[in-house]
C-alpha cells in the first residue's frame, strides 16, 4: 500500500488529462451550426448597433457622375429607422410604425407619408426591420432570399416577391461577416443602383 496514494494521484492526472482530451477532440469534431437565413437574421439582431456611420454612391443614368453621400444610420426597435445625410447636404428620413417622414434641409421641405400609401415602400422597410429583428418568416414572405457563402463571409440576396415590390426593387444585397454587414447594394428595375457601405464601431 505504500504505493496507494501516489498511484491514485497518477490515476487521477491521468484520466483528467484523456477527459480533457476527449472534450478537446468532441469540439472539433462536432459538426457546425447549420448556416441558414434563420441564424443569419439572428446573428443580425445580436450583433446590432444603434447607429452605424455609412457612406453611400448612387449610380444613375440621369448623373454625369455618381452621387457620394455620408451619415448615419439609426434603428431603434421594433420599428424606428432613421437616415440621416450630413455630407455634402443634410437631409433626414424616419420611418416610425406605418409613418415615414422626410426633412430636406437643401429643399426646404418636410413632409409625411403613410406606408399602406405606397405598398413599394412598405415590402422595402418590412426587409429591413425582419432582417434587424431576426424575423426569418416575414423577410422570407415578402422575398425570395438566397444565402450564400459562410459564417465568416456571406451575401443575403433579396428580391420582391410581389410586383408592387417588384416596380421599385430589382434586388437587395448583402454583404457581411458574422453578425456585421459590410455593405448594402439596391437596384432598380431601370438598372439605377446604390451602394452603401457601413462602418461599425463608434460613430464618426
Amino acid at each position: 500500500m505504500i504505493f496507494g496514494r501516489p498511484l491514485h494521484k497518477a490515476i487521477t492526472g491521468v484520466a483528467s488529462v484523456l477527459l480533457l482530451v476527449g472534450i478537446a477532440l468532441a469540439a472539433v469534431e462536432a459538426p457546425p451550426a447549420p448556416w441558414t437565413v434563420e441564424a443569419l437574421v439572428t446573428l443580425l439582431k445580436e450583433q446590432r448597433e444603434p447607429s452605424m456611420a455609412f457612406e453611400e454612391a448612387t449610380y444613375s443614368s440621369l448623373l454625369t457622375e455618381p452621387l457620394r453621400v455620408r451619415g448615419l444610420l439609426r434603428f431603434t426597435p421594433p420599428a424606428t429607422m432613421e437616415k440621416a445625410i450630413t455630407d455634402p447636404f443634410h437631409e433626414r428620413y424616419v420611418i416610425e410604425g406605418e409613418r415615414v417622414r422626410f426633412e430636406s434641409e437643401r429643399k426646404g421641405i418636410t413632409r409625411t407619408i403613410a406606408l399602406d400609401d405606397y405598398p413599394a415602400l412598405r415590402s422595402f422597410v418590412d426587409a429591413f426591420r425582419a432582417s434587424f429583428t431576426g424575423d426569418a418568416v416575414q423577410l422570407q414572405k415578402v422575398y425570395a432570399v438566397t444565402l450564400d457563402g459562410t459564417r465568416r463571409q456571406w451575401t443575403l440576396l433579396l428580391r420582391p416577391r410581389e410586383k408592387a415590390g417588384q416596380s421599385m426593387v430589382d434586388y437587395i444585397l448583402f454583404t457581411g461577416s458574422e453578425g456585421r454587414v459590410a455593405t448594402i447594394a439596391i437596384r432598380s428595375p431601370d438598372g439605377d443602383r446604390s451602394v452603401m457601405t457601413l462602418h461599425h464601431g463608434a460613430v464618426r
